[in-house]
């Protein structure tokens, strides 16, 4: 029985699919010629610092770790990343809206004070950050990035509401979260990483990658906002936001607990 083949693709499918991508592309970017000039720019410099970092790394792999701990290493290094890229991409699209959403909310009500909600936000952060260290310490590094990820969806859940007080709230709860976001997730790392007794100059390999991953987030949150903002209006970056931040919980619920002092006291 003779087998059916599939009809060749023609050339002018594939220029009528390109020409289709191109249109939409060029639709997206009427209006932001300049923004997209930028992300271009700006992505180039990301990929040739990416490939700067990979070619001048001083910091190779221990020749004499076996090469078992090698990929345990890499392993332990990916499950970090994940996390890492996503509370971070998650951090950087809320960012991008957050005063044009203010600012749409100020404009059918009057009691809502977009300056004085980010002078809270920031206020929150000074203040409750200096208690957030001692209490990741004693309670757990997993449990308060944990909380992080209970705080962040909250946070998102109450910029849907026009009202100042819950906007209020949500930016004291965001004081909180982001003093969580930039000590309990690096702490549980660096102390994760010296229970597992991992050569100690593998550490700057995990926040060089970190830093390089932060810009490349960065510039990528600029391009995922607008596309929820054209899709879902100015609270669209929040809802993605949402769904960043509770696959990256999940992600970390096979991590294992760690204290402060001694070494750890994982658990």
């Amino acid at each position: 029985m003779a087998r059916s083949q599939a009809p060749p693709v023609s050339p002018s499918g594939f220029s009528d699919g390109l020409d289709g991508i191109l249109s939409v592309l060029t639709k997206f970017a009427e209006g932001r010629v300049w923004a997209v000039g930028a992300f271009a720019a700006l992505s180039a410099a990301a990929i040739l610092c990416a490939v700067l970092r990979a070619a001048t790394d001083v910091a190779p792999l221990h020749h004499a770790a076996s090469a078992q701990q090698r990929k345990e290493f890499n392993a332990f290094q990916r499950s970090y990343m994940v996390v890492y890229v996503l509370v971070m991409l998650a951090d950087w699209l809320q960012g991008t809206h957050m005063y044009t959403l203010y600012s749409t909310y100020a404009e059918t009500n009057a009691s809502v004070s977009v300056g004085f909600l980010f002078f809270s936000g920031f206020l929150a952060a000074g203040v409750l950050g200096t208690f957030t260290g001692p209490l990741v310490d004693r309670y757990g590094r997993k449990r308060a990035c944990l909380v992080y990820v209970v705080l962040e969806v909250v946070i998102n859940c109450l910029e849907h509401l026009n009202a100042m007080h819950w906007l209020l709230a949500g930016r004291v709860l965001g004081g909180v979260s982001t003093s969580l976001l930039f000590s309990a997730f690096e702490a549980w790392m660096v102390t994760e990483h010296r229970r597992r007794r991992f050569p100690e100059q593998w550490i700057e390999r995990t926040f060089a990658l970190c830093a390089v991953c932060n810009g490349v987030t960065a510039i990528a949150a600029g391009f995922l906002a607008q596309v929820a903002a054209d899709a879902l209006g100015d609270i669209g970056p929040f809802e993605c936001a949402i769904a960043l931040t509770v696959a990256a919980g999940l992600c970390m619920l096979s991590w294992r607990e760690n204290y402060g002092g001694g070494d750890g006291d994982s658990k």
